[in-house]
C-alpha cells in the first residue's frame, strides 16, 4: 500500500525537485504565481495549495487510490476559489453605481449581524461589504476588472473585515435615502449636499427708555448699534479673492464624521458635524486680510426705529435684518428693541386709561368750582360740581392712551377727588363757621316752638282772601330760605364739630 502511494502520489513545489517526476506518471500543470487570482485546476489530478507552497496530487489509474484517503492525508490543505464580487452582490458586470448600491442595501438588511443571527451571516456580510467597497469605487472597480482580486487586495478589507465600507451606506440600507434623518445628506450619498440649510445670523437685543408722552403718542428714535456685517471683500467666504478652497482632510469633504464602537449589544455609530470644517466639507487655503477668514466684520451703524402710539412697558419692537450677519454670507438676524417707560408722579397708567388724584378745598367741594388739571395733552379745565364728596371720580373722556395698533380707540383720564380740610383756622374763620353753624340750627328751633294757627271763620274768609294769598307766598319764600339755611347749617355744624374735636 505504501509503495502504491509512493508511485501514485508525488509532491510538487516550485523548485527543481519537481523535474524528477516522470512525465508518464503525472499530468503537466501550470501553477499561477502567488498573489494572482485563485484558481483550481484538475487535469487528471487535483491541485491543492496552502499559503506558501503548492501541492500536486496525481492519481494513477492503476493505483486507483481512494479519494477519501487522499483527503485524510492532506486534510490541512485548503482549496480556495476565486472571489467574484459581481456574483456576491448579484449584479452583472455592466451594472451602474445605482444598481450596485441598491443590491448592497438589500443584502445588508438581510445579512447584517445585528439582524441575522444565523451561523455564517457575519462572514456573508463581510463578503458583501468587501465586494461593495470595491465596486462602489470607480478606481477600485477599474483595477478589479483589469487585474482581478490581486489588483485591489491591498486596499480591500482590514482588521474588522468590513470596517472600510462607508458606514453611512448602512444607514441608508436600514433607514432609507434620508439617512435616518441626518441633516446634510441625500440619496446620492453621505455628504453630497453637506449643509442642506443656511444658518441665519444671531439676533440682537437693545434696551430703550421712552418718555411718558412718547409712549402715548409715538415717536421716532435714532441710536447707534454695533453688529456684525458680511465682509464686502470676500463676500462672507473668508477666503482671499482668487484663492481656492481645499477639501477637509478630517471628513474627506463630507462635512460630517461618524464614530463607530463595538458594544456587547452590537455596533453603535454616532454622527456629528466635522469639527475641522464645521460641516462645509471645505477649508480655506488662504484667508481674507480684511476679516481674517471670519467672513464678518464688526461695524457701528445708526438705526432709526419708529415707535407706534400706545406702546407700554415691556413692549418689543422687531427690526428685520439688523442683527448679526450669518456665517458664509448667510442672511442676518433680527434686532429686538425692548422698551421701558419713564414714570411721572402726577399720572399713572393702566392699559389705555390714565389715573390722577387731585385735591380741592372743602369750600370748593361744597360750592363747586373749575380747576386746572394736568393731562398728557397739557393743562386742562376740570369742572368740580357742588356737593362733591371725598373719593368721587371725575372723568375726562378720550384723554387717555390710544390702543396699540388701533390709535382711533382711546382711553379716558380719571381723576379721584380728595377734599382738603385745614388743620388750623384763624379767629375770624372760626367765628364765621360758628355763625354758619348757628344759622343751620336756628330754623330747626323755631319750627319746634311755632304756635298753631286758628282756623278762620267762613264769614271772614272771603274778606281775608287776598291777604292770605300774600302770606302764603311769603311763607313759601321763607320755607325755601329755611331749607337753604338748614343745609348750610348742617355743613357748618359738621365742620365746626370736626374743628372742636381736632383742635
Amino acid at each position: 500500500m505504501a509503495a502504491a502511494a509512493a508511485t501514485a502520489v508525488s509532491l510538487c513545489f516550485p523548485s527543481s525537485s519537481s523535474s524528477s517526476l516522470s512525465p508518464q506518471k503525472q499530468s503537466t500543470l501550470l501553477f499561477p504565481p502567488l498573489g494572482s487570482s485563485s484558481s483550481c485546476l484538475f487535469t487528471g489530478g487535483s491541485l491543492i495549495w496552502g499559503s506558501n507552497k503548492f501541492l500536486q496530487v496525481s492519481l494513477s489509474s492503476a493505483a486507483q487510490l481512494d479519494k477519501k484517503m487522499c483527503a485524510r492525508r492532506f486534510r490541512r490543505a485548503v482549496v480556495v476559489a476565486a472571489a467574484d464580487y459581481y456574483s456576491t452582490l448579484g449584479v452583472p458586470k455592466s451594472a451602474n453605481t445605482k444598481e450596485i448600491k441598491a443590491a448592497y442595501r438589500k443584502l445588508a438588511r438581510q445579512f447584517h449581524p445585528d439582524v441575522n443571527k444565523e451561523p455564517g451571516a457575519t462572514d456573508k456580510f463581510k463578503e458583501i461589504s468587501a465586494a461593495y467597497e470595491v465596486l462602489s469605487d470607480d478606481k477600485k472597480r477599474a483595477l478589479y476588472d483589469q487585474y482581478g482580486e490581486a489588483g485591489v487586495k491591498s486596499t480591500v478589507g482590514g482588521p474588522g473585515g468590513y470596517t472600510a465600507t462607508n458606514p453611512f451606506d448602512l444607514f441608508e440600507a436600514f433607514f432609507g435615502s434620508n439617512m435616518g434623518g441626518f441633516a446634510g445628506m441625500d440619496g446620492s450619498g453621505f455628504g453630497a449636499t453637506r449643509r442642506s440649510s443656511v444658518s441665519k445670523g444671531e439676533d440682537i437685543r437693545y434696551d430703550m427708555t421712552l418718555e411718558f408722552t412718547a409712549a402715548i403718542f409715538g415717536d421716532e428714535k435714532e441710536f447707534e448699534l454695533s453688529h456684525l456685517e458680511t465682509c464686502d471683500v470676500c463676500a462672507g467666504t473668508g477666503a482671499k479673492v482668487g484663492s481656492k478652497m481645499r477639501i477637509c482632510s478630517t471628513c474627506g469633504g463630507r462635512g460630517q464624521v461618524m464614530r463607530t464602537e463595538q458594544t456587547p449589544f452590537g455596533m453603535f455609530s454616532q454622527v456629528s458635524v466635522c469639527p475641522s470644517c464645521g460641516g462645509d466639507g471645505e477649508m480655506i487655503s488662504e484667508s481674507c486680510r480684511k476679516c481674517s477668514g471670519a467672513g464678518r466684520i464688526r461695524v457701528k451703524k445708526d438705526i432709526k426705529v419708529k415707535i407706534p402710539p400706545g406702546v407700554s412697558k415691556g413692549s418689543i419692537l422687531r427690526v428685520s435684518g439688523e442683527g448679526d450677519a450669518g456665517p458664509k454670507g448667510a442672511p442676518a438676524g433680527d434686532l429686538y428693541v425692548y422698551l421701558d417707560i419713564e414714570e411721572i408722579p402726577e399720572i399713572q397708567r393702566d392699559g389705555i386709561n390714565l389715573y390722577s388724584v387731585i385735591s380741592v378745598s372743602y369750600l370748593d367741594a361744597i360750592l363747586g368750582t373749575v380747576t386746572k388739571v394736568k393731562t398728557v395733552e397739557g393743562m386742562t379745565d376740570l369742572q368740580i360740581p357742588p356737593g362733591t364728596q371725598p373719593g368721587d371720580v371725575l372723568v375726562l373722556a378720550r384723554k387717555g392712551a390710544p390702543k396699540l395698533n388701533r390709535p382711533s380707540i382711546r382711553g379716558d383720564h380719571l381723576f379721584t377727588i380728595k377734599v382738603a380740610i385745614p388743620k388750623r383756622v384763624s379767629t375770624e374763620e372760626r367765628e364765621l363757621l360758628e355763625e354758619l353753624s348757628s344759622l343751620g340750627k336756628a330754623p330747626a328751633n323755631r319750627s319746634k316752638t311755632r304756635p298753631k294757627v286758628q282756623q278762620p271763620d267762613e264769614s271772614t274768609e272771603s274778606e281775608k282772601g287776598p291777604l292770605s294769598e300774600n302770606r302764603d307766598e311769603s311763607e313759601d319764600g321763607e320755607d325755601l330760605l329755611k331749607k337753604l339755611k338748614d343745609l348750610a347749617g348742617t355743613v357748618a355744624n359738621g365742620a365746626l364739630k370736626w374743628f372742636k374735636d381736632n383742635l
